[in-house]
């Protein structure tokens, strides 16, 4: 209990954040807003705005050319296919279809787009443009805002994303220790004329590529996502074959403002600890002192939409030590050992955050002490989706 703590003594001007008042409104924060999530199998192709599937009717036997296959959407492409113009080649849907319609991406708006993507051996990069994902303006003969590109650097296949109008590139690596396999993909774009551009890329749980660059990512009206192949017949290498794309849990959030919901500590599932108000700075009726024992723990009932959200969690900790805790969020560990070091008094309170993912209805969100210390001082958890 508390009692061993104080003995340990306290720090002097070591406040890590400034004391909130008791009671506080919760803050208005950005959060993601989960706007588009087809499912190949039950959404099919009606997941996106338009779909150009062979449009210059160049190789009917090889139609359809994209086609949702279980819960993945195909894009296939043959040698003998042409686009309407004849030196290249275009398989590719457009924007984000949902049951109220399509899905503006306006100037001054943030989006998130994140997927999976399987990039056989087959589909390989080229010594011109084999792009596998747009942002465009729609409108025939518009120039592309971001591309992610297949492209030979030196004889070297590798992966790239680039800001189109100033040839800006946002972040590259290798290809060829991707193919074969399932990776994930995300990017967010700030669309403004001084907007920006953040590429992410992971394989086997492992990034590769996290980067942000600036850039003009606004030509005019709107911005409208394109996934699929659109390649060069220009290339040099030899690299042109039959191929195809996978694309799988095709997600797209909005960046809007949110108000923080806060769970007091002392009104969750408490386990080796007492509700406690001898400390000032507190908010709501008091906090949670939990026993120095590893394995007590704290446990909020919360409510959410699927989607990511930010977990934020105020606490004190008056010792020399730091307290780590796991985060779970029903039942599984989505943060291990998470640090929680010394706010200098028990007066003196801080926050910590971390991202996960909820499920829609009612989730289960526990802190647990992993050392003998136990957990810090408990106040409140604050949730912002």
């Amino acid at each position: 209990m508390e009692l061993s703590r104080r003995q340990l003594g306290t720090l002097v001007g070591a406040a890590l954040l400034a004391p909130c008042l008791p009671s506080r409104p919760a803050a208005a924060a950005t959060a993601w807003k989960l706007m588009w999530a087809p499912e190949a199998s039950a959404d099919g192709l009606n997941a996106f705005e338009t779909v150009e599937d062979d449009r210059a009717n160049s190789h009917p036997a090889g139609q359809p050319h994209i086609f949702p296959e279980g819960d993945n959407f195909r894009f296939t492409m043959h040698t003998v296919d042409r686009d309407t113009m004849t030196d290249r080649q275009r398989q590719e849907v457009t924007g984000n279809r949902t049951p109220s319609g399509y899905l503006q991406w306006l100037s001054g708006e943030t989006w998130r787009v994140t997927y999976s993507m399987y990039i056989p051996s087959t589909l390989k990069a080229t010594t011109t443009f084999t792009h596998i994902s747009q942002t465009k303006m729609p409108g025939t003969g518009s120039l592309p805002i971001t591309v992610t590109s297949l492209r030979r650097v030196n004889g070297v296949q590798t992966i790239e994303h680039k800001i189109f109008q100033e040839d800006i590139l946002v972040g590259s690596t290798p290809l060829e220790p991707l193919q074969n396999k399932w990776i994930d993909a995300e990017y967010q774009i700030k669309i403004g004329n001084s907007g920006s551009v953040r590429w992410i890329l992971r394989s086997g749980g492992t990034t590769l590529v996290d980067a942000t660059k600036s850039g003009d990512t606004f030509i005019d009206d709107r911005v409208r996502p394109k996934w699929g192949i659109y390649r060069s017949l220009g290339d040099t290498s030899g690299s042109l074959q039959d191929c195809y794309l996978l694309l799988t849990n095709m997600r797209a959030y909005k960046q809007v403002q949110a108000t923080a919901t806060r769970y007091e500590a002392e009104k969750a599932t408490i386990s080796k600890g007492v509700f406690e108000n001898t400390h000032t700075g507190f908010s709501g009726t008091g906090y949670v002192n939990t026993d120095n024992a590893a394995g007590c723990y704290v446990q909020f009932s919360v409510s959410g939409a699927a989607g990511p959200a930010t977990l934020t969690i105020r606490y004190a900790n008056g010792t020399t030590a730091n307290r780590p805790m796991d985060i779970s969020v029903n039942g599984t560990v989505v943060a291990s050992g998470v640090s929680f070091p010394s706010t200098g008094t028990w007066d003196t309170w801080a926050s910590k955050s971390i991202t996960a993912n909820l499920v829609a209805g009612t989730n289960s969100i526990r802190v647990t002490g992993t050392t003998s210390n136990g957990c810090p001082n408990l106040d409140y958890l604050e949730v912002v989706q």
